[in-house]
């Protein structure tokens, strides 16, 4: 049987400890087929011989095939489930998990998917919480596959329901948690009208492990019902749990609202008068986890109101950028950090003037935050919010220059990763941030190396933004040199993928100029020294000629210069050098010029043939093997 039909990916390795672990014979054991040796393990095994069968379970049931599995594994499966006392917990929780793989792949029907139903319900009562859990996540997976049936026959939607009100009047709280989590995606089913009211019942049961799990899911069944003249049912349950003693409940119920979406945003109106009161009293409620959880999903909860882009509803949308700010502001560290991952999503939703009045006061507190965490996600903030068009240039140079700076400064290297990594998007406002500018010149000397890649990956970018002069006189010899050379391969790397933007930045005279006898320098000099010099060269020079046949019609040699130099390569005295030389080739082979065509046939291709027969290394073989295949290609 294949081994990747299990849900890992690869089926269990057989055991001889196993077997030695039951009571028949090996010989007997080698004559059974998968379902006779699954119950033998399952009947007579140890414990471990038990959860050996449940992960074998999808490779017994392949085997089966789906007529025998509905036949004789699944009313095995049933029994298993159903007997008192209960099996293990670690084989009810594989069970579950192992039976979704049967769906569809072995029952497609929906008669066939709700022979599971019986199973998922016994699970859905167990005491033990994980059980529960990979319970609930086979019952919506199921609810998964019957949608693709829908409208499903009454016949099978009366024994949904009818397993709902038993989960949901059990006498044990376990079942109701597990209800909780099965009914929105139920409802989105079945649409049976019943299953609301069910909820609302969760909603309103006396124990608070019910309630935490009717308020976490409450959002799913809101988006489910899809309209405000059926969801008013459970506003008032809603408004309830969001008010609940216990604040557990109220930060579950707070942040299920982030899972109602869109759904709402065409009843601006109605979501002004429910669901805008719930959030302003959550970004002040007196626990902190509850601020916490409703930071977590402030940006999505914004956007479900439905307020963006309607001038009629200007104030309201200052009232919740007013409630974003508190939580900006808030005490707590954790708050603030959640809440901060939102700046951008909410400048997005709020546009120009509601980031001016309201969240740029802010900013300098927050870039200066005693809290790492706190920094290091404001800079990224800044970052996201610059993009989309939302701000204009100039408000972006003004504001975000000196906080960027301040970032490229400061002490821990997680925040000035977070500035070099998106800066490039800012590239062409540069030119309006020189204070920027000298600490990006000073960071390429940083003692962390990955500090040191940012800087390397930004210089070109530099280039861009402030000319090829400032690139040659400023940033050459201190900077990209330097970094070209690091001991560091991932810094090198940065700099050899970097030679695309420089190419098409600079163009190939330039290039020719000022960047080619650079290198051709290092590597002549690199020649008695280090062979990773050596092949940083030949990597440039792969990727400034690829860059050059991606910019066709320019003029200029460059091209043929960098061809040359990693023919030159091919004759190195060390094989991994010969080997990125073949790998460079590779990627010029592939030119359309008539040219470059040209010099493929007449020079490249030899050159690869003469080495594949004498080369000795097995690595260079396979790269001049790869490479004369790419030429054949085209």
């Amino acid at each position: 049987m294949s081994q990747t039909i299990a849900p890992t990916g690869v089926s269990p390795p057989p055991s001889i400890t196993l077997a030695r672990s039951l009571s028949t014979g090996t010989d007997e054991l080698s004559g059974m087929g998968p379902f006779d040796l699954y119950k033998e393990q399952m009947d007579n095994g140890n414990t471990e011989a038990k959860v050996d069968a449940m992960k074998r379970l999808p490779v017994v049931a392949f085997a089966l095939g789906s007529a025998k599995m509905q036949s004789e594994l699944l009313p095995y499966l049933k029994t298993t489930a159903l007997q008192q006392p209960p099996i293990e917990d670690e084989l009810l929780v594989l069970m579950a998990k192992q039976m979704e793989t049967f769906v569809p792949a072995l029952l497609n029907d929906p008669k066939e998917i709700m022979e599971l139903v019986p199973i998922v319900e016994r699970l859905g009562s167990i005491e033990e919480t994980v059980v529960r859990n990979q319970a609930v996540a086979l019952m919506n997976h199921l609810c998964g596959s019957l949608i693709k049936s829908a409208p499903l026959d009454p016949a099978l939607v009366s024994p949904l329901v009818s397993m709902s009100k038993r989960l949901v009047g059990a006498d044990w709280f376990t079942a109701k948690v597990s209800a909780a989590g099965m009914l929105p995606e139920l409802y989105n089913l079945t649409k049976h009208a019943d299953l609301p009211y069910l909820y609302k019942e969760l909603c309103v049961d006396e124990t608070p492990m019910v309630r935490r799990a009717a308020a976490q899911h409450l959002g799913k069944l809101l988006k489910a019902l899809g309209s405000k003249e059926k969801a008013n049912e459970l506003i008032p349950v809603l408004q309830q749990l969001a008010r609940d003693e216990q604040d557990s409940v109220r930060m579950l119920a707070v942040a299920s609202m982030a899972d109602v979406g869109d759904v709402y945003c065409s009843s601006p109106e109605w979501t002004k008068e429910f669901i805008l009161p719930l959030l302003k009293d959550a970004s002040t409620d007196l626990s902190w986890r509850v601020r916490h959880n409703l930071s977590k999903v402030f940006g999505a909860v914004a956007q479900s109101l439905g307020f963006q882009g309607k001038a009629k509803f200007v104030n309201d949308q200052s009232l919740v950028m007013a409630c974003f700010v508190s939580l900006l502001a808030d005490v707590e560290a954790e708050v603030r950090a959640a809440a901060v991952a939102h700046f951008a999503t909410m400048v997005h939703w709020g546009g120009s003037d509601l980031f001016v009045n309201h969240l740029l006061p802010l900013l300098p507190a927050l870039a200066d935050d005693v809290v790492m965490e706190v920094r290091s996600k404001c800079a990224l903030a800044i970052m996201e919010s610059s993009e989309g068009g939302t701000l204009e240039d100039t408000l972006i140079v003004q504001s975000f220059g000196p906080l960027i700076e301040s970032f490229l400064q400061d002490e821990f290297q997680e925040v000035q990763l977070q500035v070099l990594g998106n800066l490039h998007k800012l590239s062409h406002l540069l030119h309006g941030m020189n204070g920027v500018v000298s600490s990006i010149l000073n960071m390429s000397k940083a003692t962390n190396w990955r500090v040191r890649r940012g800087v390397a990956k930004l210089l070109p970018h530099l280039a861009e933004a402030r000319g090829l002069d400032f690139f040659a006189n400023v940033l050459m010899e201190p900077a990209w040199l330097v970094l070209l050379l690091d001991p560091v391969a991932c810094v090198r790397i940065a700099c050899v993928e970097g030679m695309s933007v420089l190419v098409k930045v600079a163009g190939q005279e330039w290039m020719s100029q000022q960047i080619m006898p650079q290198h051709v320098r290092i590597y002549n000099h690199a020649e008695a020294g280090s062979y990773l010099i050596r092949i940083t060269i030949l990597q440039a020079h792969a990727e400034t000629a690829k860059a050059v046949q991606e910019n066709p019609g320019s003029g200029g040699s460059l091209w043929m210069d960098c061809v040359n130099h990693i023919l030159k390569g091919m004759e190195d005295k060390v094989a991994n050098v010969r080997m990125v030389a073949a790998q460079g080739l590779a990627k010029v082979v592939t030119a359309d010029e008539p040219d470059q065509r040209a010099v493929i046939e007449s020079q490249i291709i030899p050159a690869l043939e003469k080495q594949l027969a004498d080369e000795t290394d097995m690595d260079c073989q396979a790269a001049c093997t790869e490479a004369l295949e790419a030429a054949q290609s085209k």
